[in-house]
């Protein structure tokens, strides 16, 4: 009856063990998959990105100008910031692994729940790499400004819209 026992008690811790192992080599797999997979894609995500700044610059801008225009501009800007922040989260993936190593982008994405991004601010910021750090900041910048102005656009009333919000507001005031 001992025997069995121990034998199950051994069984178990390996199939435990075999079980974290398979997790361990996972994780290890899917991040450097995403770093192999960053390292393909960042060239065709800066030809991207650098076409939806045109785009920002030359189409939806100067379209933010008529009110009527304005919610498409925005919904332009908005679908612009996808594009910088997929390359941006490329860019900080390979840039982390380069100068913090494995360990660095696994920390960023899994452990701390922060990301890679500020793992990538920190690693230029600390080696002193301030090009890459200023293009780290250029992204987030280009990220989250685009998000902001196309929600804000997105969100601007129309001309019908802002007609029907006065007639309601002398609606209420004649109540008064």
């Amino acid at each position: 009856m001992e025997t069995e026992s121990t034998l199950k008690k051994v069984g178990g811790f390996a199939f435990g063990a075999v079980v974290l192992l398979g997790i361990v080599l996972l994780i290890g797999f899917l991040v450097g998959g995403m770093v192999w997979v960053s390292e393909k894609a960042l060239p065709w995500l800066i030809v991207g990105g650098n076409i939806a700044f045109v785009l920002c610059v030359f189409v939806f801008l100067p379209l933010a100008i008529f009110r009527r225009a304005r919610p498409w501009a925005g919904l332009g800007l908005y679908a612009s910031s996808y594009v910088f922040g997929i390359g941006l989260f490329a860019y900080s993936c390979i840039y982390t692994v380069q100068l913090w190593g494995y360990g660095a982008l696994f920390i960023g994405l899994f452990l701390a729940g922060v990301g890679v991004v500020p793992v990538a601010f920190l690693a230029t910021l600390f080696h002193k790499a301030w090009p890459l750090f200023w293009d780290v900041v250029y992204g987030v910048v280009m990220t989250y400004g685009t998000r902001y102005l196309g929600a804000r656009f997105a969100d601007a009333p129309t001309p019908k819209e802002e007609a029907i919000q006065e007639f309601s507001m002398e609606d209420e005031t004649d109540d008064e």
